[in-house]
């Protein structure tokens, strides 16, 4: 905060500068003292007096026949000349008297804009804002200095953070930004209730957001004892529809369909938080052991664990046939595979088969995935290819034959997805 009113107080001095240099330049730049009407009057008056006295000098000099008429008026005009300068030095002097008031308004003024622009800052500005941005700062380089010693953040930062956004509140009681980090401290210092009473006032200003839905539905979750309620499973369900990547929103739905002992559908909602935020993530190690339990759970029930692998999150079935201007060997291997639209080559889902066995319509689900950081659970838009390799290797060839179609998106995969292999790779359809 000091540094913001340094900064401010820096800024104004500069802009001052830029007014009031000129104007003290201009208001010392005279040597001659200001005179009033009556000092100029009476100094006018003086000249006159002396010029008369001069001019009967120099009559006194004609008549006495000391200077000719040619020197006479010569001497009597610079006399004339001499009283027409002085005069308008004396006006001038009045007129400087005047702009200098005029310069000491503008420096009055300066000034009053200054103090009055500090004054209106600090009573309809952001220094609060700043503030509190610079709390926010603080907080996470402390946090992050714990967290390097392997202790836990103090929780009196986080409700220093509270107060401030509450009082902030008062003055602006739907601001979304401070409502939702104080629903953020207060999940921080567990006061749960008070953090679903905030992210509930967010979802009423912004009634799509999957984000506050997720959050509101682990705030509810963990005010009502780690209990899944109807509000929870509805609000979970509301963030997986607007975003069916929300790893909060599928694990409290993972939760909800275990406590229902519908163990399919919690590794269907665990598995895709793990592909999503990684198996080696804390929360992916603490799903992963959760889906072992719920497979467990399923098959002491009485079901098959290949029943578990049929139900894959994410599922692309391709019929594939051959064309009719195809020459390929019924040996020859076929690759069906997805990979990311316009990024990595890499599959994300393959499959190896015979060309003797087409037609025939291959599923592709995320367990065929070449690296479980890589699987369809983790792509957006795809392209499905199927390609005829006469030499077998993984690695497009020239000669090879292929379909392919795309790109696909994930959170809209059609029935089915039909490739008429007819297209034979040139070395011009291999460069990058």
């Amino acid at each position: 905060m000091i540094d913001l009113w340094f900064g401010i107080l820096v800024l104004l001095l500069l802009a001052s500068v830029f007014v009031v240099w000129p104007v003290w330049r201009y208001k010392n730049s005279a040597t001659s003292p200001a005179l009033d009407k009556a000092e100029i009057q009476a100094r006018l008056d003086e000249n006159v007096r002396i010029f008369r006295e001069h001019l009967a000098e120099l009559e006194n000099s004609l008549a006495s026949q000391a200077i000719d008429e040619a020197q006479f008026a010569q001497l009597k005009l610079e006399l004339e000349r001499n009283l027409l300068d002085d005069e308008a030095s004396l006006h001038a002097l009045q007129k400087k008297s005047s702009q200098y008031l005029g310069v000491n308004l503008v420096l009055g003024f300066c000034a009053v804009i200054l103090i009055a622009g500090v004054f209106f800052y600090q009573h309809h500005g952001s220094s609060e804002d700043v503030y509190i941005q610079t709390l926010q700062q603080e907080k996470l380089q402390q946090d992050y200095q714990d967290m390097l010693q392997n202790r836990d953040p103090n929780p009196a930062r986080a409700q220093q953070l509270i107060v401030e956004f509450e009082d902030r509140l008062k003055a602006k009681p739907d601001n979304i930004q401070y409502l939702f980090l104080l629903a953020r401290a207060q999940m921080e210092v567990g006061n749960f209730a008070e953090a679903a009473k905030a992210y509930q006032h967010v979802l009423t200003l912004d009634s799509q957001s999957p984000m506050i839905m997720a959050e509101l539905a682990q705030a509810i979750f963990l005010r009502d004892g780690n209990k899944i309620t109807p509000p929870v499973v509805d609000l979970a369900k509301g963030a997986v529809t607007l975003e069916p990547k929300n790893t909060m929103a599928l694990g409290l739905l993972g939760i909800d369909a275990f406590n229902r002992k519908d163990y399919p559908a919690a590794i269907k909602y665990w598995q895709k938080t793990v592909d999503i935020s990684g198996v080696d993530s804390q929360g992916g190690r603490a799903l992963s052991a959760g889906i072992e339990k719920a497979k467990q759970a399923f098959i002491a029930e009485g079901g098959k664990l290949e029943d578990l692998v049929a139900k894959s999150v994410y599922v692309v079935k391709v019929a594939v046939s051959l064309g009719a201007k195809v020459k390929a060997q019924p040996d020859q291997t076929l690759f069906v595979y997805a990979r990311a639209w316009q990024g990595s080559p890499m599959p994300l889902a393959i499959a190896r088969i015979k060309v003797s066995d087409l037609p025939t319509t291959i599923q592709l689900d995320e367990t065929m995935a070449m690296s479980p950081a890589s699987s369809l659970a983790t792509a957006g838009d795809i392209e499905v290819v199927a390609r005829i390799s006469p030499s077998g290797s993984a690695k497009a060839e020239v000669g090879d034959w292929l379909a392919k179609q795309g790109p696909i998106s994930m959170k809209s995969i059609p029935n089915e997805v039909v490739l008429e292999i007819n297209e034979q790779l040139t070395v011009e359809s291999l460069k990058p």
